[in-house]
């Protein structure tokens, strides 16, 4: 009975979209592909960025994956060792955000496409992933992006006089030049078999008998300032890789966990699914002995379960409601094909941008511009000079492009050189 009021004063506080993560969240016997200093980089890590709906996100200039290219293995293994590299140092350079803003970024995604909670869920769950690894993922856009911007793109000015002589140099390549930059920014399709959704027809369970589980429990300081948020995050994400990489889960509990059964491993005993609330009914039914939940957001902590033992259970295969998988093919047809259009039209772009800045200049917009401090520079000729100011705002975005890839290769081969880099596969 102490175990079930335990158990029961935790789950109560969990969400629909908390409850959903626990349930899509895979368990793996993985394999270490990489180390990245003190970070482990998991095969399953590489394979679930492959995910299609992963890859429609990412969006920082790391240079690795040619555009327009479905990626292969080794690079997106590549790509997870340049992130995992800026990560480590967005957190020497105490770059933080403020997790409401993330939070606001979901909310503004789901409006934006009229979905529900449950609905956003099982959207995610036809593409692969979990709400956890969803707002994992923005949270990295949010922070590497303030990171990139810090050391790279401000760290790139332009001047008039380079973006003239870029002209005159490639005069007769802008236009074709601005276009490829244009499709490039729209994400790779992948091929047609990875394309499609992996929506099974029925789910296996674990009915009767007893289980036996170990918690460890997070505390989340009461102010919830969001650094403090964040630390404990981080630090319930390195309790689940070492535990995912084989240390012993009751030694990780007695280490870290702040809750009674600490001591004890964080063994909670045996229980009968009858003592359980619903929510962590279901959650176990879905785990096999030695699986671990990843870690979980309750009111006031960070959680993680781990199925030490059951007995006497038996396995079920339950069919999942047609209604539920419709959904999800309906939900995953309707981004793919949203994502195809953006490529289309991102193709067929030919706007120029506006109000484009360069260093020791304030142009105004398009062809409008007073170019009298132009054509004092003598980079022109005044027939050169007519063309130019038609798509000088093409030319500094493709110069612009060119030296921020330039800049950042430079800069990740530099944190590369600094770092202790071990692939495995």
């Amino acid at each position: 009975m102490k175990s079930k009021l335990v158990i029961a004063s935790i789950f109560s506080v969990f969400t629909f979209v908390i409850f959903k993560q626990a349930v899509i969240a895979a368990t793996y016997s993985d394999r270490i592909a990489a180390i990245v200093n003190s970070d482990v980089i998991l095969e399953s890590d590489v394979k679930k960025q492959k995910q299609p709906l992963i890859r429609s996100l990412m969006n920082l200039p790391l240079g690795i994956v040619p555009p327009g290219k479905w990626p292969t293995e080794r690079e997106i293994l590549d790509e997870l060792i340049v992130i995992h590299v800026l990560e480590q140092e967005a957190a020497k350079r105490g770059i933080t955000l403020d997790e409401k803003a993330v939070d606001a970024s979901i909310e503004s995604i789901k409006k934006r496409n009229n979905l529900s909670d449950e609905q956003f869920v099982l959207f995610l769950a036809a593409n692969g992933m979990s709400y956890a690894d969803y707002k994992q993922l923005m949270v990295r856009q949010f922070r590497l992006t303030k990171l990139i911007d810090s050391e790279v793109t401000r760290k790139t000015p332009i001047s008039e006089e380079d973006a003239q002589k870029y002209f005159k140099k490639h005069q007769s390549e802008i236009n074709d030049q601005y276009q490829k930059l244009l499709e490039s920014m729209a994400p790779p399709q992948p091929p047609e078999q990875e394309a499609k959704p992996n929506i099974p027809t029925h789910e296996e369970l674990f009915v009767g008998g007893k289980i036996k589980l170990r918690q460890i429990t997070l505390k989340i300081p009461g102010v919830k300032k969001p650094k403090d948020i964040e630390r404990v995050m981080e630090t319930a994400k390195k309790i689940y890789r070492e535990a995912q990489t084989g240390e012993d889960f009751g030694k990780l509990a007695k280490k870290y966990s702040q809750d009674p059964y600490a001591k004890s491993g964080g063994d909670l005993g045996y229980m009968d699914y009858k003592d359980m609330v619903p929510a962590l009914q279901k959650m176990v039914q879905r785990m096999k002995v030695g699986d671990l939940t990843p870690p979980l957001k309750s009111a006031d902590s960070m959680l993680m379960f781990y199925l030490d033992d059951a007995k006497n259970r038996k396995e079920k295969s339950v069919p999942i409601p047609e209604k539920t998988r419709k959904e999800l093919e309906k939900r995953w047809k309707q981004e793919y094909e949203k994502r195809a259009e953006q490529k289309k039209s991102q193709a067929a772009q030919r706007k120029e941008p506006e109000n484009v800045q360069t260093e020791g200049n304030n142009p105004q917009t398009g062809s409008q511009q007073d170019s009298s401090a132009t054509k004092a520079l003598g980079v022109l000729t005044p027939t050169e000079e007519k063309e130019y100011q038609k798509v000088r705002n093409k030319v500094i975005t493709i110069l612009r492009s060119e030296l921020i890839q330039s800049r950042m290769k430079e800069w990740i081969d530099e944190l590369k050189r600094n770092s202790i880099i071990e692939v495995k596969l």
